[in-house]
Formats: C-alpha cells, structure tokens, sequence
C-alpha cells in the first residue's frame, strides 16, 4: 500500500472515533432497568412460621410464572403468576423440623435461574431465665424462642430428676413465649428448667437455689416458742439452729432441701441475738431474733386479796426491779445473772375490772393485767326486828353475815317510812358489824296508828361489786314518855308505897278474920 493510502486509512479511521464520542456525548441518557429484589418479613424465625414475600422490578417477567424455593427445596404449592405492575407478593409457612440455621428464600423461573433472593434465619430452641438464682419460691421468667409456630411448649423445673410442670404456654408465630412462675421447693444447688414443644425441640437453663430460712415470731420471750423454716439446704442429715453459742434445736432435712425446727427461748438478758442454722454441708444462714422482757401472773383474775406470783425475765442482770399496782408502788426484787426475778403479791382492795401491775428496772418496763371478779355478794338476811315487831326508839337492828371471796365486806343500812324506800330518814354505809344500834340523835317518834317504819340492808365486797338490797321488814315503834325523870321515879316510889299498903291490908285482913274462927 502507498503511503498516500495509509494515510488516508488513518485520518478515516480517527474521524469515525471523533464522529463516535461526539455522537456519545451528544445522545440522551437511556434509562437503567433495575433488577428484581425481594423482602422476606419476618426475616428470621422457626418451623411453622408465616413468612410474607414481598417483591420489586420485576417487569420483564409480567405474566409469567415463578416459584419460591427454600435453600434447594421447592416450597409446596408456591407458584406466582407475576401481575402486570410487576409487583410480588406471596405468602407461605416454613415446613415442620426445619432444623436451625440460615436459609436462603429464592424466587426461581424454572428449576435453575434465579431471579431475585433474601436470607431468613431459624433460631435454635432457647430458654432464658430473668434471674440466674434465688431462694425457694422466688419469682422467675422464662423467655423462649425457637419453638415451633403455635405450638404448645411445657415449661418443666426438675429437682433431684424429678421434674415438674410449671406451665404450659403457646408460642407465637415468631416462635417465642413467656412464662413467670414461683421456684418450687429443691435442694440448694443448681436446679434444672427445660422447654419442650410438640416436635421434640428442646432448651435448657439452670437456676441455683440458694437456702433461705424464715422464723417465726421474730420477737419472743424466755418460754415463748419459735419456728424456723429453711429451704434450699442439702438433703440428708440435720440442721442445727444455735442461738447464743447454745444449739437450741436439731431437725431433719427432707429430700426437697427443707425443713421445720422448733425450740423454746432460754433463760437469757433482753437484747438482739442472731441465730445461726447450718446443714451438715456447711450450708449456712443467719437470722435475727430478739428477746424482749416480759411478766407473767400466776393467776390473772381473781378476788382481793389473792395471792399472785409474778415472773419477770429478759431485764437487766442483777438489777433492782420495782412494782407497781395501777401506778401504786407495792414492792420490788431483785433479777438474778440471767436476768429473771420473782415477786409475789397479794391483790390489794380495788375496783371491779382490769388493773395494771407494772414492773421496771429502770431501762425495761413491762406490765400485765390482773382481772378483779365482779359478782357481787348475796343479800343479807334481816333477824332483829321482825316483821311487825314493836321496838323502842333506839331500835336495835341485827342480819346475818353474808360471805365473799373479795375481803373485807361492809354493808349499807336503810330505815325508811315508806317500802320504797324513796326518802330514808336513816341511812348508814360502811357498817363493817352486821349489827347496828340507832343513837340518841337517831332515835325513832313512835308510830302514828297504823302506819310501820320499814328497814333493809344490802352487802359491799372488797372490789366494790353492790348486792341486792334485803327484802323490806316493817316495824313499830313503842310510844315514850316525856315526863321529867324526877317525875318518873317520883311515881315509881308512889307505886311501891301502894304496893306495900296492899300488901298490908291484905295481910291484916287475913290475921282478923283467922282469929274469928278461931273465937268461934
């Protein structure tokens, strides 16, 4: 080839690259058709569970057929006929016993070519507990997932291998559920919970029981008796419960870790102790417990003058103790080194009712209550005067004694002009005698005719308690005289002169008339 044509070969060719860019340049944009893409909701989830296909740009396959597949696995019954807005949507359930893992959703034309993909994850069974451990019958929640879509999971809690069910629950369509129940009783230790659902899938957890005791009252005193319960310990063998330095009580632990140990607080000083429980495992709990002060009466009710003991522990050692009756200092005595003392008392004259004895050592003040009875003594019976008798002015009266427990007794007296009683004009109280004789400024005006004066009597025993009034006796008063004494023994001497004179004549009339028969 000449040069000449060469050379002309080469400037056409670099005018059709020129002609070429300018024509790239000058040529409109052509738009970019997007590829297909699916959504799979929910992305992850487990056997059983409704999955939503949600799918995008796909227009170049309008009218046509498409399949869904699970890794390599057609799903059943998922073929899409693809609209004309080139729009996807489909709707399908992931097959019983898939197992665990990540899976790859494709939507296929045909067996092989693939037009559009999304991963979805299936979860393996899980229980998850809110609190890795606690005491017996602490309240626990289990979430789960990874269960099979709607079925019935049974929440299981095994103690020693012996399992229990705790609840039933049905796991939602993401496969997940939620349970709260209480620790039932198990040996310390870790204690095993699992999950299982309807196709076999099973989740474990563990939750450490640890031993918790509880005491029952937590207040007492010297005799009073106390309850511990434990929970959680180690079967086999005995707790020991030791209360200052002393064991107190031994029980037996029972398979499940518990226990119920019972003891009498000792003769010890009020205070603030801690008791120590511990199984043969060295499983140990303490607990606080306080002894309060306290007295007790030997009797607690009764009449006045009963003897009762009182029995004080839990005050200061050694320590001066002083008592009291309703605020009324009676005695003291004195604690020994454990605090204790005793005092006993006779209950003094007081009201029907509650009364408070008090003892306090200065720093402890503690009380009890003695209870006075409140039945009230028979009525009196009256001898002196009868009924219709005739007395004179300082009349006196007489009834019989009555008795009562609740010494000493004193009795009320009533001297009235009416058998009501509505306005004594003689009324004496406190009479400690059952007799009573009026004075010269009490004495009786006889009766006018026809009418009584009326008297009764009623008893009051040491607590106050009021008997019921004797029946009513009417009586009469002689008549007196209002001559001077001069004018009395006056005419007293008369009357013995005229006795004398009787006397005389009658025996000289005798002597006449003896001699005249005797003439004859």
């Amino acid at each position: 080839m000449t040069p000449m044509k060469s050379k002309m070969r080469l400037s056409l060719i670099f005018h059709v690259i020129i002609t070429v860019i300018i024509l790239a340049i000058m040529m409109p944009a052509l738009p970019v058709i997007a590829a297909p893409s699916i959504t799979a909701s929910p992305s992850s989830g487990v056997s059983g569970t409704t999955v939503t296909i949600t799918g995008t740009s796909f227009n170049s396959y309008i009218g046509d057929q498409l399949s869904i597949f699970l890794n390599d696995a057609e799903v059943k019954n998922s073929t899409i006929t693809i609209s004309a807005t080139g729009a996807l949507q489909a709707i399908f359930q992931i097959p019983n016993y898939t197992s665990p893992g990540s899976y790859i959703i494709s939507v296929k034309w045909g067996p092989n070519i693939t037009v559009a993909q999304c991963q979805f994850t299936i979860f393996p069974p899980e229980i998850v507990l809110n609190k890795w451990g606690g005491i017996v019958g602490t309240v626990a929640k289990a979430s789960c997932r990874g269960f099979a879509a709607g079925k019935e999971v049974t929440i299981q809690y095994y103690s020693i291998d012996s399992p229990v069910i705790i609840s039933r629950q049905i796991a939602n369509n993401m496969g997940e559920c939620t349970s709260e129940f209480a620790i039932p009783a198990s040996p310390s230790g870790s204690n095993k919970i699992t999950a299982q659902d309807a196709l076999g899938d099973t989740a474990r957890a563990d939750f450490i029981v640890i031993p918790s005791v509880t005491i029952e009252p937590s207040i007492g005193a010297v005799g009073d008796k106390v309850s511990i319960i434990g929970t959680g310990f180690t079967p086999g063998g005995e707790a020991e419960v030791t209360l200052y330095g002393k064991k107190v009580a031994y029980a037996r632990i029972y398979e499940m870790g518990s226990f119920c140990a019972t003891f009498y607080v000792p003769v010890i000083k009020a205070g603030n102790y801690t008791i120590l429980v511990e199984d043969p495992y060295r499983n140990k709990k303490w607990i606080d417990f306080t002894v309060d002060a306290r007295i007790t009466l030997s009797k607690s009710s009764g009449e006045v003058g009963v003897k009762s003991k009182i029995s004080g522990t839990g005050f200061e050692v050694n320590t001066l103790v002083d008592i009291e009756y309703d605020l009324q200092w009676i005695g003291w005595s004195v604690t020994d080194n454990t605090g204790a003392f005793f005092y006993s008392i006779d209950i003094p004259i007081s009201l029907a009712g509650v009364h408070v004895i008090t003892a306090t050592d200065g720093f402890n003040i503690r009380q009890a209550t003695f209870t006075m009875e409140n039945e009230a003594p028979p009525a009196p019976k009256p001898a002196v005067p009868k009924r219709n008798a005739r007395v004179e002015a300082r009349v006196s009266l007489d009834w019989e004694s009555v008795y009562d427990p609740s010494e000493p007794l004193t009795y009320n007296l009533q001297i009235a002009r009416t058998a009501d009683f509505s306005n004594p004009i003689i009324e004496k109280t406190g009479l400690t005698a059952s007799q009573y004789t009026l004075t010269e400024e009490e004495a009786l005006q006889s009766n006018r005719r026809f009418s009584h004066y009326y008297w009764r009597v009623r008893a009051i025993d040491g607590a106050s308690n009021v008997g019921e009034w004797s029946e009513p006796v009417a009586f009469y008063v002689n008549p007196t005289s209002t001559l001077p004494i001069w004018a009395k023994y006056l005419i007293g001497m008369v009357g013995v002169l005229i006795i004398i004179l009787m006397v005389y004549r009658i025996r000289k009339t005798t002597a006449v008339v003896s001699k005249d028969t005797v003439q004859s």
